[in-house]
């Protein structure tokens, strides 16, 4: 039996009874893309909202790439199976939900001008994307073609029409939520949107519509979707179905009452909501899980890890993964003025979200980029850390020597081989001139005294101890 909706409910009698207590409704959403996070998050919160009866829209979804076919998707009707699976109060859970939200698929290849008309329709006044990080770039797209190359160009071509047939009213408002991972994603997009408006020479009048009636909103999202999955020992077949970890965060930045007011299916879970500013929810996430992730990746190397999971399933490991975010993260973000009740709706869940069983998260992934990040996530936690400490922070300084042990003799692992011939002729006795360079870090790391002694230490620990060894003792 093929998931549809003509199936639907003797499908839903086996599986998710309550997917028959939203029925279909009015289209009030434009999801640009097609991909497993806007399905598993966005689409998600609505799906949950329209059962609770606080929001009352549905989706049109728009493949916006050249790969891949929507017909999967008009077959299914739209529908699909989400899967969460994962560690909850240290308890293992697995729910299974049919996602009925999504009322149409079009492609804009095929579709540029019926999206166009959806552009009038007053009532489709939320527009979410996941283009992903080069899907927000500066552009000199033609925003008149069928249909523009770029994102930023469609969206641009998009609100145009949208302003030509409802003009400068109330009817035409909008609100665009971009949950690509790049910081101030809004921010980004609305300049080059405005940029192509200038660029095109389009009215004067367009421009001030998109200041006043067009609310561009940062976004960040965050939920481990491992992608498509094929259902096992299901009365049903499902081309769609993927699968999420239980956790999950979209927070929405916005002063503005007409936000708060449309966006209803925000705020219903603590996982998400609207603030004035999502500064704070940024900085903890990328220094208590991107951070952690980081400084954990060469010491789950050095004991041949291949998943997330195999290291948190040592205890060793995992306490030395709790101390480092207890003991080292969290004080050095409380020091920057984030509060202990932000920190600890996030902290609480992150050895969770480590030990999931269902995810195969693998280190090598996590190492992509290696040296970048840890430039960007690690080396400001030691700047938070000095400014109310003088001792080196222990796990912290562990982690980083692992990276540069491991990077001594894996210098393939570099995504920058201009930096190769440095870290192959590191010496460790002689650290500080290394640390010193910053050439290779931004900046000068021996500004931190006790910095450069517990490297030392660490490297001389790792030549002569096994990694097991030394994990044990800390």
């Amino acid at each position: 039996m093929h998931l549809n909706r003509e199936n639907l409910p003797k499908i839903s009698n086996q599986v998710d009874q309550e997917c028959l207590s939203s029925p279909k409704q009015p289209t009030r959403v434009l999801l640009f893309g097609t991909g497993v996070l806007l399905r598993a998050l966005p689409a998600f919160c609505i799906e949950e909202a329209n059962r609770s009866g606080t929001f009352n829209g549905g989706i049109v979804m728009i493949k916006s790439t050249q790969t891949g076919s929507i017909e999967p998707f008009l077959q299914q009707d739209g529908l699909y199976t989400l899967r969460t699976a994962g560690i909850q109060n240290n308890k293992e859970t697995t729910t299974q939900q049919i996602i009925t939200c999504v009322n149409d698929i079009l492609d804009v290849n095929t579709s540029w001008n019926t999206i166009l008309e959806h552009a009038q329709n007053k009532e489709i006044n939320i527009i979410i994307s996941n283009t992903t990080e080069k899907g927000i770039v500066d552009t000199d797209d033609d925003i008149f073609a069928c249909p523009p190359k770029s994102f930023p160009g469609k969206l641009t071509s998009y609100l145009y029409a949208r302003f030509q047939h409802l003009g400068a009213t109330d009817e035409s408002k909008a609100i665009v939520l971009p949950t690509e991972l790049i910081d101030d994603n809004a921010v980004k997009l609305a300049q080059i949107v405005r940029k192509l408006a200038t660029g095109h020479s389009l009215p004067s009048a367009f421009i001030q519509w998109l200041d006043t009636y067009v609310y561009f909103c940062n976004t960040l999202v965050d939920r481990i979707v491992p992608g498509a999955i094929t259902l096992q020992d299901s009365s049903y077949t499902d081309k769609l179905a993927i699968a999420a970890e239980p956790y999950f965060l979209w927070a929405i930045e916005s002063k503005d009452d007409y936000v708060q007011q449309e966006l209803s299916f925000i705020g219903l879970s603590p996982h998400t909501f609207i603030l004035p500013s999502i500064a704070s929810v940024r900085e903890i996430k990328l220094r208590i899980l991107n951070g952690t992730h980081t400084l954990m990746a060469a010491i789950a190397f050095s004991a041949q890890h291949q998943f997330v999971k195999d290291t948190l399933a040592e205890p060793t490991y995992e306490r030395f993964i709790s101390q480092l975010i207890n003991q080292e993260i969290i004080p050095s973000l409380e020091a920057q003025g984030i509060q202990k009740k932000e920190l600890a709706f996030f902290s609480e869940r992150i050895i969770d979200r480590f030990k999931n069983p269902f995810i195969q998260h693998q280190w090598a992934n996590i190492a992509q980029n290696y040296h970048a990040k840890i430039k960007s996530r690690v080396l400001p936690l030691l700047s938070y850390w000095y400014t109310f400490q003088e001792q080196a922070p222990q796990y912290i300084s562990f982690g980083f020597a692992a990276y540069l042990f491991l990077m001594n003799t894996h210098t393939h692992l570099l995504e920058d081989k201009s930096l190769a011939d440095e870290f192959k002729n590191l010496n460790f006795d002689k650290i500080e001139e290394f640390l010193s360079n910053k050439t290779i870090w931004g900046t000068d790391l021996m500004i931190w005294p006790s910095w450069a002694p517990a490297i030392k230490q660490h490297l001389q620990q790792l030549e002569t101890v096994s990694i097991h060894q030394i994990m044990q003792r800390l």
